[in-house]
């Protein structure tokens, strides 16, 4: 059991907003603390909460263009967009810099004590690129700055809902990264990336992993994709560290995705990755941030729970979709289909398939 966990947070993350009517606004982050601190104080007393400070140009360099860089400050200033969904307003740039600051810390931070927490996943900026609510990749720049203390294999795990491209695309040739995306269909759901095929190359080949999941799926699904391919994967790629990143829209109740997790399901799923590192004694990055829709909080506290293991009594007062006996088997028939053609795309590369 870890004792006392440290937590990166910052008031003024609240400035990694996109302005009213937009899905992801900056409250959300001190929502989540006072809840934590308020419903659950034997929760947030497990929690060593530090402060970050914002990244620099030099260490947002390990996953970004210099010119990107450059781009990014220069349309701050006008108020411009990186993408259609995504305007830089003032402010947000310098709390994405302390987002990303915060999961590189946390990174250092789960070298010396096991684990560590924050909040970070903003896995659709790329090299030269910002879209899907993500201006800079901290999870990225986190595993670049432990590539460059010296590790040579590094797991990025990312359960997101949406596939984590802009990550995808730093690694894609880095066979020390083995970058794992957990994600609903791309064929129903942006960035519409992110296929079983979709495997890396050069001497990345191999080294990205995309399991799609189909609409709608439940716990039982994402079981079978965690047996089938991530825990073999673990067995025979070793890693050094594990970072793990995506929030609470896999949830049943989100409003931008289709999937079909429900709480208690969410804390398994990330108790399982926890539970995996910590008997492994690999050290293990917890990063989440995602989720749109009235139970972004409720959906991170699950994730505590299972980071955690702790017994929290959550409930989102909120019928979800039934899914009948009969579509469940078929849902479960097309997930093998495509963890068979996984695995026949991956065989070449690993063993284990």
């Amino acid at each position: 059991m870890y004792v006392s966990v440290p937590f990166y947070f910052h008031p003024a993350f609240s400035g990694y907003d996109f302005g009213a009517n937009h899905p992801f606004r900056g409250e959300r982050f001190a929502s989540f603390m006072l809840a934590l601190e308020t419903r659950f104080p034997k929760a947030y007393a497990r929690l060593d909460v530090r402060t970050p400070e914002a990244a620099d140009e030099r260490t947002l360099e390990l996953a970004h263009t210099r010119a990107y860089i450059r781009r990014v400050k220069a349309l701050e200033k006008r108020r411009g967009f990186l993408s259609l969904d995504t305007q830089l307003l003032p402010g947000s740039v310098d709390a994405a810099r302390l987002i990303v600051g915060a999961s590189v810390a946390a990174a250092e931070a789960a070298l010396e004590r096991g684990l560590a927490i924050g909040f970070g996943g903003l896995h659709h900026a790329g090299p030269d690129y910002g879209e899907g609510f993500c201006i800079f990749n901290d999870v990225a720049v986190a595993a670049g700055a432990l590539l460059g203390r010296g590790l040579e294999r590094i797991m990025i795990l990312d359960t997101d809902a949406h596939q984590g491209n802009g990550t995808m695309d730093i690694f894609y040739s880095d066979p020390r990264v083995l970058f794992i995306s957990l994600h609903q269909d791309p064929r129903t759901l942006y960035p519409g990336r992110g296929f079983a095929g979709d495997i890396g190359n050069g001497a990345g080949a191999g080294f990205t992993v995309n399991m799609p999941m189909p609409p709608l799926s439940v716990g039982s699904l994402y079981d079978e994709a965690m047996r089938e391919i991530v825990m073999p994967l673990i067995d025979e790629f070793e890693p050094e560290f594990i970072i793990r990143n995506g929030g609470s829209d896999p949830l049943y109740t989100d409003v931008l995705t289709n999937l079909g997790l429900d709480l208690d399901s969410l804390s398994a799923l990330i108790r399982s990755v926890a539970g995996e590192a910590n008997r492994r004694k690999i050290p293990l990055l917890d990063l989440f941030l995602s989720g749109y829709g009235p139970y972004v909080t409720e959906g991170w506290l699950a994730i505590v729970r299972g980071i955690l293991d702790l017994d929290m009594r959550l409930e989102i007062p909120e019928n979800r979709i039934m899914i009948s006996g009969e579509k469940l088997e078929r849902m479960t028939l097309d997930l093998r289909k495509t963890i068979d053609q996984l695995k026949g795309h991956l065989g070449p590369y690993w063993e284990v398939f």
